[in-house]
């Protein structure tokens, strides 16, 4: 299993990211999603033998939902030193 952190455009409300819930737990390969509306991620569990990050982010463009994996400091970190910042 590996997890995937997502920067996602367009959450404007509750629905929103429930809509993004329901459309990456609806994807093959995925076991857990947890959207933050404040931080405008999307933290996704995922079987990377069967989704990709890349496959995720694809799918949240076509329903309109643009989004980026979230890209790692170095030191292996989000960059919040090491208290989380997700």
């Amino acid at each position: 299993m590996q997890t995937a952190v997502l920067n996602i455009d367009g959450m404007n409300g509750e629905d929103c990211a429930d809509k993004i819930t329901e459309l990456l737990r609806g994807m093959d390969g995925v076991s857990d999603v947890r959207v933050s509306l404040l931080d405008g991620l999307a933290s996704v569990q995922l079987d990377e033998s069967r989704v990709s990050p890349r496959m995720l982010t694809m799918g949240l463009a076509a329903a309109g939902y643009p989004s980026a994996p979230r890209v790692e400091q170095a030191g292996g970190c989000c960059g919040g030193c090491c208290g989380g910042g997700n």
